[in-house]
């Protein structure tokens, strides 16, 4: 009887253990699934953008630096953008608020998420610039898939 006892207790014990090691491996297949690599280039990885143009390796150090001149530049006006909204908000929030009173910082976002479409499309022309006809082709229907697929944009 007592040794009948310790088999139940080691199945339940094992069957336990496999069940927790299951659930473990599942979450961590989920979780992975989900997670995707840091954007370089218009939400795709920079090293398969690389790849898909074929370019050389001078032409992905140009790359590279132009591009982390360009993202410090483009975070700075994110970050004024947020701190206006947050401006913006503050003013929402009062029990009346003055609608002649938010006119102007809506216009001042406005105006710097404009400074930052510009920015972004004089750096799409650069990159362009600096590539061969085959490249330019590639590389425009890489960023429209991207585009196309509305996934989060982060330019080259």
């Amino acid at each position: 009887m007592k040794n009948n006892f310790l088999k139940y207790i080691l199945i339940l014990s094992l069957l336990l253990n496999f069940s927790l090691l299951g659930a473990a491996g599942y979450t961590h297949y989920k979780q992975s699934r989900y997670r995707t690599p840091a954007p370089i280039n218009c939400g795709i990885r920079g090293d398969h953008l690389f790849g898909e143009l074929s370019l050389k390796p001078e032409q992905i150090k140009l790359f590279q630096q132009k591009a982390a001149s360009f993202h410090g530049a483009l975070n700075k006006k994110r970050q004024e953008v947020d701190q206006m909204r947050g401006a913006l908000f503050g003013l929402l929030r009062a029990d009346n608020p003055d609608h002649k009173a938010l006119e102007a910082p809506i216009a001042r976002i406005n105006n710097n998420q404009h400074e930052m479409q510009q920015m972004v499309v004089a750096h799409l022309l650069e990159f362009k610039s600096l590539l061969d006809k085959d490249q330019q082709k590639k590389f425009l229907d890489l960023i429209e898939g991207a585009m196309g697929k509305r996934k989060e944009m982060v330019c080259p």
